[in-house]
């Protein structure tokens, strides 16, 4: 999609804004589905309108979902959602076989989708589906899953150097809280973490009421833990110009997925107040990635008028050649642009 797109689409300023269109359109198709399930699993309930009104603000209005439609990356991410979406209508209309086989396939889009295992186990726990189907749904999945990770194994080994998962022991715990903290936020902006995000995830755990089921969303937070271990080792710390910018992506599977069971679980008032961190957190997210994105633009606007190319711009953290629009981005401490990982600002 991105090669077809960008050869037939020259102009960046519209290829790359069908490019995001994609992703927007996939997360409203998954909108969509999990409010068809819902509907299918209440049968006639009078009290739906506000919980889907919460979930369809608490779905679209979060960090994790501005980040998705404002970076073509998240494909990745937004095609796996969707998928799963399709497969969890499926196994909640009984057809479980045809949901673990579509589970499977999404492995190939993020193997973020291994989250999906420990949810089936959530639904389980929460009497929505029998043990007969978790397994019917669960061990083409587990398959799949698999095979997708014996792949990924011999083209980048687990815990090598081209791995983005270090696995350091030291990084579990760190991993565990940061994540625990900044669930519901979904986003690492901040000086380290804040006692607020701990009551969001503790209230959203006991909504859940039945011990088993918030036994199962408790391993289901662990597995989200092991699934990104070393990635929430550090917070943003008021940097602008940070690849934390574009964390939010890490909380969209896993976010979507628990509240869609509290969607399930009818719990319309807790889903209401996260949705305060969550649209607090989106809109936070929302303005940093503009400026990050503006700052680009002054880039590429100074390399326009620039009378020597390419133009050297210092700074280091994120080195970028961009042959097309003659910009070299990287070490150049003697360059006449350089930025401000701060603010944001250029300077000449």
């Amino acid at each position: 999609m991105l090669a077809a797109v960008l050869h037939f689409v020259r102009d960046f300023d519209v290829s790359w804004r069908l490019l995001r269109a994609v992703n927007a359109a996939m997360l409203l198709a998954t909108l969509w589905l999990f409010l068809r399930a819902l509907t299918e699993a209440d049968g006639e309930d009078p009290n739906r309108a506000p919980r889907t009104f919460a979930l369809t603000i608490a779905l679209l209005f979060s960090g994790s979902a501005v980040i998705t439609a404002g970076w073509f990356a998240n494909v990745f991410d937004a095609s796996a959602l969707l998928l799963i979406a399709v497969a969890l209508r499926l196994l909640l209309r009984g057809r479980a076989l045809t949901a673990g086989v579509i589970l499977g396939v999404a492995f190939f889009c993020k193997e973020t989708t291994a989250l999906a295992l420990p949810f089936l186990l959530m639904l389980f726990a929460a009497r929505r589906i029998t043990f007969r189907q978790l397994l019917r749904a669960g061990i083409p999945a587990a398959v799949f899953g698999a095979v997708y990770f014996f792949i990924r194994s011999k083209i980048v080994p687990f815990g090598s150097a081209g791995d983005v998962h270090g696995f350091s022991p030291g990084e579990l715990l760190p991993t565990l809280a940061h994540l625990a903290e900044s669930f519901w936020r979904q986003t690492l902006k901040g000086n380290g973490p804040g006692v607020l995000g701990f009551v969001w995830l503790t209230l959203s755990l006991a909504a859940l009421r039945k011990t088993r089921l918030i036994g199962a969303t408790v391993l289901f937070l662990l597995a989200t833990g092991l699934i990104y271990w070393g990635m929430f080792g550090e917070y943003q710390r008021g940097i602008l110009m940070h690849h934390l910018d574009f964390a939010g992506r890490l909380y969209l599977i896993p976010a979507a997925l628990l509240l869609f069971l509290l969607a399930l679980e009818r719990q319309t008032l807790a889903i209401g107040i996260l949705c305060l961190p969550i649209v607090l957190g989106g809109y936070t997210t929302w303005r940093d990635h503009a400026r990050f994105q503006r700052t680009y633009k002054r880039i590429y606007r100074t390399a326009a008028t620039a009378q020597q190319k390419p133009l050297l711009v210092h700074f280091p953290t994120k080195p970028l050649e961009d042959t097309v629009r003659g910009i070299r981005i990287g070490d150049f401490p003697t360059s006449p642009v350089k930025v401000d990982p701060v603010t944001g600002r250029l300077s000449y």
